[in-house]
């Protein structure tokens, strides 16, 4: 993993993507997908590196996984 000298924290909305100047990383989805699925979903949501694990209380399981092509 190549290490950004200039890495915003911030969120980016719709509105500022013509205006983008950094990359965006696969942990930063992860991480915006976790606080979006949590806001709908009730459920135990880990992310392993890899992948984002969702657990809900019926059972159901289910992986997803990033990669930037």
């Amino acid at each position: 993993m190549i290490q950004q000298e200039n890495q915003c924290n911030e969120h980016i909305f719709s509105t500022q993507l013509s205006d983008l100047q950094y990359r965006v990383d696969v942990e930063d989805l992860f991480l915006d997908l976790k606080v979006l699925l949590k806001e709908y979903y009730m459920g135990t949501f880990t992310h392993d590196g890899k992948a984002l694990m969702l657990n809900f209380s019926n059972g159901q399981k289910f992986k997803l996984s990033l990669c930037e092509v």
